[in-house]
């Protein structure tokens, strides 16, 4: 299945349509691997990455996970701010406390003490050169593996500040938080960036940072035109040079940026639909040379029935099946919230439009 997707990220299109997915459902790669996915996690994924004929893979297990937290119950994670919360096979985690209380506080934090390693962002794992390599080897030739920078630029101090903080700030002083937050935090992106396309035996870099909300931009045009979009081309300037493709991610309303993004050098959007529509993205994205990832509308996923959920896929293959560049995704994840039979109907039905092999039920247990 790798071979499938170096093909794809040169432009080829087989037979097999490419997907990504996050796996995080116990019943669906129990019912697919066969194994007790705590017990033997790291050959649970495997198997069952390869049975559904899933392609573009970001959590690569190297050991057993963790006893999740209970259904409704929250943990403190010790010694950091976070609190833990049942999501699937690996839970979820949710910031408690930031660094600032207020936004004067922001002027007096020192931008050197902060390090990507100090949060749990929804990622499961670094981005450092051994972390990749040993991924990368664990996978083998089931898939593509990818990392990925989960605080680009915005998420910075989304991550650190928290909204309301981040927002006051940026917008009461804005030159004054380009210079005093963005600045070295632009600086910190283009070092991981970086040590991540030397480290990667894969044609991508894929980055995040949500620009908006589910109804569009949280600041003006003109901000994200000053402070935001200018240092993209930085970011990613050395991951271009040595040729790699940017795979740009984020959830809410992207339509308003997707001319920007190609015109700082994004090749590819993984975008959560249907706060992003399909259709804005096949304008900007659907060409050759271009790459496209989601399309799978997670709520309906979760509250439709076998027959919506196959029907939406079979519309989806119509919608794209001139875009050579397109990958199915759900890019939230497949958590534990999603009906076991939805799941099923999901993977018949990519079974029908050439994304997943016909056989996966018994596939992962041979």
């Amino acid at each position: 299945m790798r071979m499938d997707v170096e093909k794809w990220a040169d432009g080829e299109r087989g037979e097999k349509l490419v997907s990504k997915e996050t796996l995080n459902h116990r019943g669906l790669m129990e019912l697919v691997s066969g194994m007790d996915v705590y017990e033997q996690t790291p050959e649970a994924y495997r198997r069952t990455y390869e049975a559904l004929g899933i392609d573009i893979i970001n959590r690569v297990p190297l050991c057993n996970a963790p006893e999740p937290t209970p259904t409704g119950d929250s943990r403190t994670v010790p010694g950091r701010p976070y609190r833990r919360g049942s999501l699937g096979v690996y839970d979820t985690v949710m910031r408690h406390t930031y660094l600032c209380g207020t936004p004067e506080d922001v002027w007096s934090l020192s931008m050197s003490d902060l390090s990507y390693e100090d949060l749990l962002v929804p990622v499961p794992h670094p981005c450092t050169a051994k972390d990749i390599c040993e991924r990368e080897a664990a996978l083998g030739d089931v898939g593509l593996y990818y990392p990925m920078l989960y605080t680009t630029l915005f998420m910075w101090p989304v991550e650190f500040l928290g909204w309301e903080v981040f927002m006051v700030a940026a917008g009461m002083e804005p030159d004054r938080f380009h210079e005093h937050v963005l600045l070295p935090c632009a600086t910190k992106s283009r070092a991981i960036v970086t040590a991540i396309a030397e480290a990667s035996d894969t044609p991508f870099v894929f980055v995040h940072d949500d620009l908006a909300s589910a109804n569009g931009p949280m600041f003006s045009p003109q901000w994200y035109d000053d402070y935001i979009f200018p240092h993209y081309p930085e970011i990613w300037g050395r991951a271009k040079e040595l040729g790699k493709k940017i795979i740009f991610v984020a959830d809410g309303n992207m339509e308003a940026f997707l001319p920007k993004l190609i015109d700082a050098g994004v090749d590819g959007l993984m975008f959560e639909n249907p706060a992003t529509s399909v259709n804005a993205v096949i304008e900007h994205f659907g060409q050759r040379g271009r790459f496209m990832i989601g399309g799978m509308d997670t709520a309906e996923l979760t509250t439709g029935t076998p027959e919506t959920i196959r029907a939406m896929v079979l519309a989806l293959y119509e919608k794209t099946r001139d875009c050579p560049g397109f990958a199915i995704a759900s890019c939230g994840g497949l958590h534990e919230n999603i009906p076991l039979p939805n799941l099923e109907a999901y993977f018949d039905a990519r079974a029908q439009i050439g994304a997943t092999p016909a056989d996966w039920r018994e596939r992962g247990k041979a």
